[in-house]
């Protein structure tokens, strides 16, 4: 029953963004996918919250691939014209 007591809405985490120590479009972004008139408890947006803030590492090859071809400079090739005399 306390618990029901503490539980807000989306709009009223977002402005109660302080609380959290986040800032409004944090709080907005981890909660995007909520319903508006949801009734959430701390808890319940701490998960979400902490999410968005730090997400979980990617696999980075793609990543290294990217590195590594942009670091190979391609020498560029002289070309003679071959319609001038010398």
């Amino acid at each position: 029953m306390a618990e029901d007591l503490n539980k807000r809405n989306k709009q009223e985490w977002i402005e109660s963004a302080a609380v959290m120590k986040a800032e409004p479009f944090e709080i907005a972004g981890a909660l995007f996918d909520c319903p508006s008139n949801a009734l959430l408890s701390q808890g319940e947006v701490v998960q979400p919250l902490d999410a968005y803030l730090r997400p979980a590492q990617a696999e980075t090859p793609v990543v290294v691939k990217a590195q590594a071809q942009a670091q190979v400079k391609k020498t560029k090739e002289e070309t003679i014209n071959v319609d001038t005399k010398e």
